[in-house]
């Protein structure tokens, strides 16, 4: 039976693979794979390096994230050798050994595995399925696959250029600009390009329909691993799940105010694969350091620790503010120097140093600033008057200095991000509690929780990527919190123990719907006044209800002693069950719709980004150009009416062609943020850093001759020409001369070089 209930999850799966335009085909290709190159070599080299009593769920979702690591080492030696073709034979090699050799073969069974509840199962496929269903049938259902004219997000066609480069070479060059070295946390691309690699799927299916559903597989039962493997107890693995993936923030706010950030995000694919391997390093080390697994499991955790880096530059800065706070928890409790975890705080340092040298280059442009990510927030621009590009220099942004009016804003802005993250609170009350504050694994926790909000607080990034802090800190707020309220009813009778757990949970959820609905201001505010208020009156009326739930409790101390010991648990899942209507039965409702194909069509503006020519265009590029063939194009800048300034995120040709490009967007390179501010101009808006290619790249398009056409191809390798006359003039006549025309539609001409 305890088996049975994992074929909701399989079945619900299977629908929002199909409900999203999958072929079945293709989900048998991609399952196959990743069970069998992932999955399986995951979690044997897991049992061997770090048995464990864990259940084969638990198995499956650290061992995923080993699987992921160890796939990625395979195809850095494949790609570097030019025999990406052959990577199948990495993930095979484990399950020939651990076949042929007799000691390794125990390890396709979970050894001394624990018997938990038939409610653990249960709990945790519905929670997964749920899952599946909310992240499906939202933003996944409405991002189409490139085939026809729209506006695609220009994020996801910029991660599939780079998926396509990392199926070419390694270290990758930056497709966009042919031959420069790219640095970025672009180990989530290296995993879709091996999957397309493996399974044989076209790329484009690959980044906009299939990965994503492993990777919330992984995060769900890593999540529940880790929970269990901290608190001992089996109720908070689903717990800690719930508040990880369906109800993320406290939402008493009907029109602003808290803020909500998740680990996983689909238009972000290093967001939600650096955060399901930072759960599994976590997972790793603190069984390392804390829970006794053997000193073999090192090799893992180290390789698990390297990819963590390599995925998010949000990750090992949480992973190394766990450890500090962890080795100086037992510096003073022991009185002796944690020589184990001091040496893992020296690691981390070593691979935060390497990584920010080798892909890091997404942090250019990125000052030390305090309060930046206020600039995000509605009523700062009409209160501070600013409306500059942020610039390197100053403390603190602009604005709130001397500004009472600002300042009172600023500060309900901010204590309303601390009301909405509420597990946060509860997970640092782990450290007053007597049971938990004894546990190196606790602090560890809350160590990860201050790094992220530091992380917050502190960084300014040019696109406001701080916020991926306090996404990537949720999971172990959510293991912390559980752990919390477990050591608070540790020691009571069963009967007590449900009645606060779900009493508190439910005064909490009945709370939060009741302030939502009669605690908030009637319209939408508009002037900073209004924002300010809007903001403040629904943490006042909670704020008066728990005070006056504090009485009430004290008078029920008095009548009846028993309960006494019982408040702080009472308010810790008060302070949970906040959460739980975050999310509108509307919003299930649309999801599930989406899928049914009940869900209204997605429009297509008069005037897209991208027209069908154009997308048609770059697709016959892909099939038809040499893999390594470079192509000059005009189609570096968006086509957006009315914007007269070039925004540099165009990614045609790079991402749906799937081709190295002499010059197109150049708005994410590390050379372009860096340059942010300098003349109060946005990223997306600067010229190119490569002034030369922008011009080579005109004169072939306007103004060609044999002479520098001779010239692209002998030193940049250029041998195609893709000219869009609805991005800029084109010499056609010119270029029918000194080239070949290979394909024409609509406005794109695609020429390619004579030898």
């Amino acid at each position: 039976m305890g088996a049975l209930v994992w074929l909701l999850p399989a079945a619900t799966l299977y629908w929002v693979l199909a409900g999203t335009g999958v072929g079945n085909g293709d989900i048998l290709r991609y399952s196959a794979y990743f069970a069998g190159c992932v999955v399986l070599p995951g979690v044997l080299l897991l049992r061997a390096f770090a048995p464990g009593r864990r259940t084969w769920p638990e198995d499956v979702g650290t061992g995923i994230v080993v699987g992921l690591s160890y796939e990625l080492l395979g195809w850095a030696l494949f790609t570097a050798a030019g025999t990406q073709q052959w990577l199948v034979v990495w993930p095979a090699a484990v399950l020939v050994v651990f076949a042929a050799v007799p000691r390794l073969r125990r390890c396709w069974r979970a050894q001394d595995a624990p018997r938990l509840p038939l409610a653990w199962g249960a709990t945790l496929a519905l929670l997964l399925s749920a899952t599946l269903l909310l992240y499906y049938g939202g933003t996944v259902s409405a991002s189409p696959v490139p085939k026809y004219g729209g506006d695609y997000y220009q994020d996801m066609l910029w991660h599939l250029s780079i998926v396509h480069e990392l199926g070419r070479s390694v270290p990758p060059e930056i497709p966009q600009v042919a031959g420069e070295t790219m640095q970025y946390h672009w180990f989530a691309d290296a995993h879709l390009a091996s999957a397309a690699q493996i399974a044989g799927i076209d790329p484009r299916i690959v980044l906009f329909r299939l990965w994503f559903a492993p990777i919330i597989i992984g995060l769900v039962l890593a999540v529940a691993a880790l929970a269990r493997q901290v608190s001992g107890a089996w109720w908070t693995a689903p717990l800690a799940v719930a508040l990880t993936t369906i109800v993320q923030r406290l939402a008493i706010w009907k029109f602003v105010g808290g803020l909500g950030a998740s680990p996983l995000v689909f238009l972000s694919p290093s967001q939600s694969f650096g955060t399901t391997i930072s759960v599994g390093a976590a997972a790793l080390l603190i069984g390392a350091l804390y829970r006794g697994a053997p000193r073999r499991s090192w090799v893992i955790v180290l390789l698990v620790v390297c990819v963590s880096a390599g995925s998010k530059p949000t990750a090992v800065p949480l992973l190394l503010g766990g450890t500090g706070l962890a080795a100086l928890f037992l510096l003073v409790r022991n009185r002796r120097i944690p020589w184990p975890t001091v040496g893992v705080g020296v690691a981390l340092v070593g691979v935060t140093v390497a990584s920010m040298l080798t892909v890091a280059g997404s942090t250019a442009g990125t000052p030390l600033r305090l309060f930046g990510a206020l600039r995000a927030f509605p009523g700062y621009t009409a209160l501070t008057g600013d409306t500059a590009v942020p610039a390197p220099g100053g403390w603190i942004v602009e604005g709130l200095r001397d500004d009472q009016q600002t300042l009172t804003w600023a500060i309900a802005i901010l204590v309303s991000v601390v009301v909405s993250r509420a597990v946060w609170v509860v997970a640092f009350l782990g450290l007053a509690q007597r049971r938990t504050r004894t546990d190196p694994a606790q602090w560890w926790l809350v160590g990860t929780l201050i790094a992220a909000m530091l992380g917050f607080l502190v960084v300014d990034h040019p696109g406001f990527g701080q916020f991926y802090f306090l996404g990537s800190a949720l999971p172990f707020a959510a293991v912390a919190a559980g752990y919390t309220i477990h050591g608070a009813v540790t020691g009571r009778r069963r009967p007590a123990r449900r009645v606060i757990i779900a009493g508190g949970l439910l005064a909490g959820a009945a709370l939060a719907l009741a302030i939502k609905a009669f605690g908030n201001i009637d319209a939408r505010p508009v002037s900073p006044a209004e924002i300010t208020r809007a903001v403040t009156e629904p943490m006042l009326w909670l704020a008066a209800t728990l005070a006056v739930g504090l009485v009430g409790w004290f008078v029920l101390r008095a009548v009846r002693p028993q309960v006494r010991g019982l408040g702080l648990a009472l308010l810790m899942c008060v302070a949970v069950g906040l959460a739980l209507p975050s999310r509108p039965w509307l919003e299930w409702r649309n999801a599930a719709d989406a899928l049914t194909g009940e869900a209204p069509q997605i429009p297509v503006p008069a005037v897209p980004l991208f027209t069908t020519d154009e997308i048609q265009a770059a697709l016959w590029l892909e099939r038809n150009a040499g893999g390594y063939d470079v192509v000059v194009t005009n189609t570096a800048c968006l086509s957006r009416p009315r914007r007269p300034a070039c925004d540099a995120r165009g990614y045609l040709v790079s991402g749906v062609g799937g081709h190295r490009t002499l010059m197109e967007g150049w708005a994410y390179t590390q050379q372009s943020l860096a340059n942010q501010g300098g003349t109060n101009v946005n990223y997306r808006q600067l010229p190119s850093p490569w002034p030369d290619r922008v011009e080579l790249t005109t004169k072939a398009l306007t103004a060609p001759t044999p002479d520098l056409l001779e010239t692209l191809r002998r030193d940049y390798g250029v041998r195609w020409v893709f000219a869009d006359k609805r991005a800029g003039t084109v010499a056609e006549r010119t270029l029918d001369r000194l080239a070949d025309r290979r394909y024409t539609r609509g406005q794109i001409i695609i020429y390619k070089l004579r030898d």
